[in-house]
């Protein structure tokens, strides 16, 4: 088994209350996990403690070797971006806190934003920002590429730039994405519903 992702009797509480418990998966290169359930179940949770940044309180996370900011990648509605700096400028930013090699032009064209490349994201439509947040999410050709609500705001464009990028994921390695949006279902290799506990 060619690990690169896996919990095992993955648990997470805050106080008394148990968010899920007895979580366990393994994925392996080109795997798709689907993470699915009701809005506050703990899909958002769960994706900071594979990610670690959050602790589990019970069991393990079995991750990429590595430094987290260059093995995993993660771009979620709620991630803050910068108004008055440019794509580009988002992009060389990241790249020097990762330090990985940066090439805003070719991550850009990867998403449809070439045009856009030296334009304050202020301006931009909530889906060029997803589609920005996409950029950023796989600069560092992470093996690990974590999207929350990634069809949320996305046109025609955005959903053909969302399953280009998956699909070149699977090349690399694997990605897990937590929706309640039924078309997603159609890039995953596998499925998790997390149950509301108590």
């Amino acid at each position: 088994l060619n690990l690169m992702l896996g919990a095992s009797s993955l648990g997470k509480r805050f106080g008394s209350r148990w968010i899920f418990r007895g979580l366990d998966f393994s994925l392996e290169k080109g795997d798709v996990l689907l993470v699915t359930g009701n809005n506050g179940s703990g899909k958002s949770t769960l994706l900071k403690v594979l990610m670690g940044l959050l602790s589990p309180t019970e069991g393990n996370v079995h991750r990429p070797e590595g430094e987290i900011r260059r093995t995993m990648g993660y771009a979620a509605l709620d991630l803050a971006v910068y108004p008055s700096l440019s794509a580009k400028e988002h992009l060389d930013l990241a790249a020097k806190l990762r330090g990985c090699p940066t090439d805003p032009s070719a991550r850009l064209t990867q998403v449809g934003l070439e045009l856009a490349i030296h334009q304050p994201v202020g301006q931009f439509s909530s889906g060029m920002r997803a589609r920005l947040k996409f950029a950023l999410a796989v600069q560092a050709s992470p093996a690990v590429l974590i999207l929350d609500e990634p069809s949320a705001s996305l046109d025609r464009i955005g959903e053909a730039t969302l399953a280009s990028l998956i699909e070149d994921q699977k090349k690399r390695g694997v990605t897990i994405l937590a929706t309640n949006d039924p078309q997603d279902r159609r890039f995953a290799t596998h499925e998790l519903e997390i149950q509301p506990l108590g």
